[in-house]
């Protein structure tokens, strides 16, 4: 089936913006849905959910970092 060649195991930033939080930490078992991170962008704060179920396998941010659009965030396992 398509479903694992399309599987996800990055969350690429969707906007540049400021990392305000972390929910996650490296080795969370997370699923759809769930709330990784939390993005200001223009004043407003946006959660970045998981689009998979998965496990957090690497953090490439921090809190207070800023981040461009499609920098990569989260790696899954």
């Amino acid at each position: 089936d398509n479903l694992s060649a399309n599987k996800v195991n990055e969350i690429k930033a969707p906007m540049p913006g400021l990392v305000l939080d972390l929910r996650v930490n490296e080795g969370d078992t997370i699923k759809k849905g769930d709330p990784v991170l939390v993005l200001e962008a223009m004043k407003m704060e946006n959660i970045i959910k998981s689009p998979v179920d998965g496990i957090i396998k690497k953090i490439n941010v921090k809190k207070g970092v800023a981040v461009e659009k499609n920098q990569v965030l989260v790696h899954f396992g």
